[in-house]
């Protein structure tokens, strides 16, 4: 029987260092170029193409993915790791995917925002929380107290679910100033 993969999972609010937090993983993890993949959905636009890229400016190589990409395509024996950027945005098929790396043994380490906009649990973070062998609750600080902040506050008046933005449309707050308006 195979060995069973590690899933470790990072999440929080927006501003938090989750993609900080997964660029340290995957630079710590001393694996070699074939031996990992990084991954993100095609929604993502912010960073450009290629990369995944931090609020302060550190970026990784990655593969774009779309919701029908065939992930079998792109994992080769060597593979010891994949690295998810923005994996709320991902489906419950690529859920399955997930499982499936991990039943071969391969570690997989994704981060992700957990609540969408309206404090809700978002995409396919929760399912990914529920299995995940290490979990990182990271905090970001409000915008407005200074304290720890869990919550992202949208700043501008538009109620589509997805709507891709950094600090122009966002920013991080505490739980006593996530239902104040400015």
């Amino acid at each position: 029987m195979a060995m069973q993969g590690k899933l470790t999972v990072y999440y929080g609010c927006m501003f938090a260092g989750k993609t900080s937090a997964l660029i340290e993983y995957i630079s710590k993890a001393g694996l070699r170029r074939n031996e990992f993949l990084v991954l993100k959905p095609a929604v993502d636009i912010r960073s450009g193409n290629r990369t995944i890229t931090t609020h302060d400016g550190k970026s990784h190589e990655c593969v774009i993915v779309e919701q029908d990409t065939d992930l079998n395509e792109l994992i080769t024996p060597f593979i010891r790791m994949i690295a998810i950027d923005e994996a709320q945005f991902f489906d419950k098929v690529f859920f399955s995917e997930v499982k499936r790396f991990l039943a071969k043994g391969i570690h997989v380490v994704a981060a992700g925002l957990d609540k969408d906009y309206l404090g809700r649990p978002f995409g396919l973070m929760p399912m990914l929380q529920t299995i995940a062998t290490e979990k990182n609750h990271l905090k970001a600080v409000c915008n407005h107290c200074g304290k720890d902040a869990e919550y992202t506050y949208r700043k501008v008046d538009n109620k589509v679910l997805v709507l891709i933005g950094n600090a122009n449309h966002y920013e991080a707050r505490c739980e006593s100033c996530y239902g104040r308006e400015d």
